[in-house]
């Protein structure tokens, strides 16, 4: 069990089997190897970029094809499928309440996500999505860490989809110091983002990295409290923290993750696992 402590939530170590990310969109070409495209032609955008960020997780995890009752998901959607919300309030307004479509509605529902994951990647397991906004990945993060140590499952596919909101686009585009306190950089162009990870408390043949001294907290007034310490990833998306995390993982050597935002602050630190 995590301990609890001055504010401050200690989690033990973990191990990434397997990680992907994409900004922007993918195409239904890159599902080639997974499956056949006319399938997706259902899900929306948001939901496809993280399957495919999952597959590719999964993949280099060496966890596709099979049946994964031991596997959970932990889902961050900061603020939701906003493309098919939209949509779905516009039908409301031109048709009414009875003629409103019920493909948008479906798609808006945050659990739409993680049921195309369940669905196409045949996951079993316990299944949580969090919506925090900017925090939504870090506590996607301790709720991961949550199903490993009740012993809910072995693995967890922990992963994060962030839409684009067209108001707030244009928002930003004009002045983006109106929303500078709800927006992570809004300074930064508004584009779809999406990052997966196989995580577990113990080490496999395919692991890659282990995670150490992974806390999340409130953040103080020190200057360390006050610095962003992470890549330079041209995007405000509420799943900046899981973008973040990928590409020090991409860089394949030890990193001091410090990343700050909605008054908290989680510090993670890791290098390449060397396998025995």
């Amino acid at each position: 069990m995590p301990h609890l402590f001055w504010g401050l939530i200690m989690l033990p170590d973990l191990y990434i089997d397997g990680f992907s990310s994409l900004i922007g969109e993918c195409s239904l070409e890159d599902f080639a190897p997974f499956l056949q495209a006319r399938s997706l032609r259902r899900a929306d955008t948001i939901s496809k970029n993280v399957l495919l960020c999952c597959f590719r997780a999964m993949q280099q995890a060496g966890l596709n094809g099979v049946q994964h009752k031991d596997t959970g998901i932990s889902l961050a959607m900061g603020a939701g499928a906003l493309t098919s919300t939209v949509k779905f309030m516009d039908s409301i307004i031109e048709d009414g309440d009875e003629l409103s479509s019920p493909t948008a509605f479906a798609s808006s529902v945050h659990n739409s996500a993680a049921l195309v994951l369940s669905v196409f990647l045949n996951i079993k397991g316990p299944c949580v999505i969090t919506g925090q906004f900017d925090s939504s990945f870090a506590a996607a993060l301790l709720t991961a860490r949550q199903f490993i140590a009740k012993e809910m499952c072995r693995k967890v596919l922990l992963a994060a989809t962030e839409d684009i909101n067209p108001l707030v686009a244009d928002i930003l585009c004009k002045d983006n110091a109106l929303l500078a306190p709800f927006i992570y950089c809004p300074h930064l162009p508004p584009k779809r983002a999406a990052a997966a990870f196989i995580v577990s408390a113990k080490p496999t043949d395919k692991t890659l990295f282990v995670l150490k001294n992974i806390s999340l907290g409130i953040e103080d007034n020190s200057a360390k409290a006050q610095e962003q310490n992470t890549p330079d990833i041209q995007i405000n998306s509420c799943a900046h923290t899981a973008l973040s995390l990928a590409e020090y993982l991409k860089s394949a050597k030890p990193f001091t993750m410090h990343d700050t935002f909605a008054g908290a602050v989680l510090n993670i630190n890791g290098e390449p696992y060397v396998q025995p």
